[in-house]
């Protein structure tokens, strides 16, 4: 066997190493460990034992398969393979190896939780630079960048990835590039700017080099979780949880179910969260890292709190770990294990200690994440106002709210500025409880302004078109058409299938690209009592909103003589009569319904309305005949112009007071004179064509699409071009992607997506389409559906159906409603008279915003 310096030998067994760095690099230790085993073994065979390329090549792979070792083993496993390399270091003070040496160890004492000991070593690895490969060097930046972020130290974070980037250009190596580019993504995380953290992290996810997919995953499912996606996060974690299993990263898998314990406290199950958590805390126990051991007992303190364990037993463990994370210089983690114990010591009545271990946490730092901000509020606030300091605790959750919404405003997407609320619930809950419990009005309306709905208070972004964009939106149609025409036929299951595994792929891209986009960074301020009684005497209307506190409904009653709270019924039993008479709409939506099950159906429908009717109209004993309702909840989705009390009466439906009062004060542009009513006819619609034809003879400038006319750019073109955009087509809303719910037209479905994308919309739209006034509520009553996106981009009126329509009633309505609307009536009040004069199945319009007038 041949050895020599340029011998086969030692190149195949260098090969084996670069294969065995390759595998590591992806997540596989499991490949790269046999591989490295096989290169030493081949060196032990070639006879060579006092070779000095032989001792380095040999030292080389030892300290790559230490990596393998201790994501395998641990990290005492790890540092036990390493013993011989250290030996070889102090015998020979070869630099070359040295360096190559205190970056591995750095890294895997970083992996095992020991930061400063782990900057130690990649500190000293850093000096040592002009002894290593350009890739070495790269990781050695990449790692140190890394601890730097964990300690907080973000500046010299970025020092190091930028430098880490810089190099892997002019050398060109594509992974040490596309991992110091993610990390800069991560960066951006914990800086807080979390569309900058998706846009960075999707950007290096393009770059063709093969690093670990399961690594990428955990560290966006960690961005998403801070904006409120918590169960787009959890979908991430769980592909990253079967790529860890199949190689073997007991470590990471533990990582995995630490994240998706917080994932399941998002959305209140205590019980998953807590076996989440127990689960990671145990491996990492196992394994000796008590960094990680620590994290994960902290989550499930919090899941233990969230379930009602008794807090006597939560106090010691939580000021333990709180001393503990203290001592590492863990300020935040520290922070919240101290706030979880005042929980504690609040829930067992100790009510002193609660209220100084709350208010002495430190300060709440403009750079820490929202929910250790928001959290840290919550808990000062209810320790505050156990000891009866009141004032003291509506100024924190005053703060509080303020800071959600600049958080909310840095998004541009509606869909993370919506889901961003998630974080603020219960801070929101407590304000709204506390305003309801002093019965004083001006306090209520200020709680619900602070609160609710905080996205309909930010300015519309447009986000940059792309050809990507389009494209993905192209095949989401083709494949949205496809799926309608075949998923009724049992000979095409396996195509079906397919279709939609991409459908629902696409739609995530399209949403992942969307969340890269800047928000305006400020919110309008929320209404106050005196100006929403102002504008509604002016307006002639009451204003009614509901408000949910304790598990009781309660409405705001403002523009009757006196402002004031009336109790209602419980919030379960009126949500329950919604969700019957939704179903009962859409069951009588439908052609061809058989004679007696239309009886039995509008008799339910009927009982429901009455019921809703006394349940929240009842007690009000309104007197004005035009009410602008702020709903929370399902009641969102009231028809409210069925309920026998307000047939006829004008009702407009708006997010907020605040919302309300925007949109009414927007003036009208009259530039738009293209043409000032665009009319737009979907496929499949038996009386369509009247409902046009109807339309068209009461506008005397008027632009009808039809048939291959009516396409999404048209309707796109119109909404900038018109004052009046009138849709007849078949919707569907989806209540798990909202924002992909659609419109049908000639050229495929139009979605709700494509026009949160620009930045304004006509002043009044008809949806006169089934579900297209339905929303997917998210916490904070933050509404997401077609409605919802109109009316953020400045729609002043959009009149859409909470259900499913006839089509022949939806005509019949909607002529009669332009001839009021041409004649000068306002949009809510056609509404009413148009959906009181009309006979047969119901038509469950609503007008939401504001009222609208020609």
């Amino acid at each position: 066997m041949s050895v020599g310096p340029g011998g086969a030998v030692f190149s195949r067994a260098a090969e084996l190493r670069s294969r065995g760095v390759a595998q590591n690099n992806a997540g596989h230790p499991a490949q790269a460990i046999r591989l490295f085993r096989r290169a030493l073994a081949m060196l032990d065979r070639s006879g060579d034992a006092a070779s000095h390329q032989r001792e380095v090549l040999s030292a080389r792979i030892a300290i790559s398969m230490a990596m393998s070792e201790s994501e395998l083993n641990g990290l005492e496993r790890g540092l036990a393979s390493l013993r011989g390399v250290e030996d070889y270091v102090e015998r020979t003070g070869d630099l070359s190896v040295a360096v190559h040496l205190h970056c591995q160890l750095g890294y895997m004492r970083v992996r095992g939780g020991h930061f400063s000991a782990g900057l130690a070593e990649l500190n000293l690895a850093e000096t040592m630079l002009a002894h290593t490969q350009p890739a070495e060097a790269c990781n050695i930046l990449i790692n140190r960048g890394m601890v730097h972020v964990f300690l907080s130290d973000l500046p010299r974070a970025r020092t190091d990835y930028l430098r880490a980037v810089r190099e892997a250009q002019r050398h060109g190596l594509p992974v040490e590039e596309k991992k110091a580019r993610h990390n800069l993504g991560e960066l951006e995380f914990f800086a807080g700017n979390l569309a900058l953290a998706l846009q960075l992290m999707d950007e290096a996810a393009a770059l063709d080099a093969e690093v670990s997919a399961a690594v990428a995953l955990v560290d966006r499912a960690k961005v998403l979780i801070e904006a409120g996606l918590y169960r787009e996060a959890d979908e991430a974690l769980v592909r990253a949880g079967e790529l860890f299993r199949r190689d073997r990263l007991w470590k990471d898998v533990g990582e995995v179910e630490l994240a998706r314990a917080e994932c399941a406290l998002l959305d209140g199950e205590a019980q998953a969260a807590r076996r989440l958590a127990a689960s990671a805390r145990d491996r990492f126990r196992r394994r000796g890292n008590d960094r990680w051991r620590r994290d994960a007992e902290l989550v499930l303190l919090q899941a233990d709190l969230a379930a009602g364990r008794p807090g006597s037993r939560l106090t010691p463990p939580a000021l333990r770990l709180a001393a503990e994370f203290s001592h590492d210089g863990l300020s935040i983690r520290a922070r919240t294990a101290q706030l979880i114990a005042a929980e504690a010591l609040l829930s067992a009545g100790r009510l002193d200690e609660a209220r100084a271990l709350a208010t002495t946490v430190g300060p709440v730092r403009p750079a820490d994440p929202i929910s250790a901000r928001l959290h840290t509020r919550l808990v000062r606030a209810k320790a505050l106002l156990a000891a009866g300091g009141r004032s003291d605790a509506k100024r924190e959750i005053r703060t509080g709210l303020r800071e959600l919404a600049r958080h909310q405003s840095r998004f541009g997407s509606i869909d993370l500025q919506t889901a961003s609320a998630v974080h603020g619930r219960q801070l929101a809950e407590l304000d709204v409880a506390l305003g309801v419990a002093g019965g004083k009005p001006a306090d209520v309306l200020a709680s619900v302004e602070r609160g609710r709905a905080i996205s309909s208070r930010l300015q519309a972004v447009a986000a940059p078109q792309d050809r990507v964009t389009a494209e993905l939106l192209s095949e989401l149609r083709q494949l949205t058409e496809e799926l309608r025409t075949i998923e009724s036929d049992p000979t095409a299951i396996k195509r079906v299938s397919g279709d939609r595994r991409r459908a629902t792929e696409i739609q995530q891209l399209l949403r992942s690209r969307a969340w890269r986009s800047e928000g305006p960074g400020q919110a309008v301020k929320p209404a106050t009592l005196t100006q929403t009684v102002d504008a509604l005497s002016s307006d002639g209307s009451a204003f009614v909103a509901f408000v949910q506190a304790n598990g009781g409904l309660n409405a705001l009653v403002l523009g009757e003589q006196q402002p004031r709270m009336v109790a209602l019924a419980p919030a379960v039993r009126v949500n329950e009569l919604v969700r019957r008479l939704r179903a009962d709409l859409d069951v009588l939506a439908h052609a061809q319904l058989p004679a007696a099950l239309a009886v039995a159906v509008s008799g339910a429908m009927r009982r429901s309305l009455i019921s809703l009717d006394e349940m929240l109209l009842g007690p009000l004993r309104l007197t004005n005949r035009r009410l602008i309702i702020s709903p929370t909840g399902p009641l969102a989705t009231v028809p409210w112009g069925l309920l026998p009390s307000l047939r006829g009466c004008p009702v407009v439906v708006a997010p907020s007071a605040t919302a309300w009062l925007t949109a009414s004060s927007a003036s009208s542009d009259v530039q738009r004179s293209i043409s000032p009513v665009a009319l737009f006819a979907g496929p499949d619609l038996e009386f369509v064509s009247d409902e046009l034809k109807g339309i068209e003879s009461v506008w005397d400038q008027v632009t009808a699409f039809s048939g291959a006319g009516a396409t999404q750019q048209e309707l796109q073109r119109a909404m900038t071009t018109s004052r009046v955009v009138h849709i007849a087509a078949h919707g569907q809303h989806q209540t798990e992607n909202p924002l992909f719910s659609s419109i049908r037209l000639s050229g495929g479905p139009v979605f709700a997506y494509e026009f949160d994308r620009s930045a304004s919309a006509a002043e009044h739209v008809i949806l006169s389409a089934c579900e297209l006034g339905q929303a997917t509520i998210r916490p904070g009553d933050e509404a997401l559906g077609w409605t919802s996106v109109l009316l953020h981009l400045g729609t002043r009126s959009v009149v859409s159906g909470v259900a499913g329509v006839h089509d022949g009633v939806a005509a019949q309505v909607m002529v009669r409603y332009h001839q009021l609307l041409a004649a000068g009536t306002d949009s809510a009040q056609a509404l009413a008279l148009a959906v009181s004069e009309s006979d047969g199945p119901p038509a469950p319009f609503v007008c939401f915003g504001a009222t609208w007038r020609l």
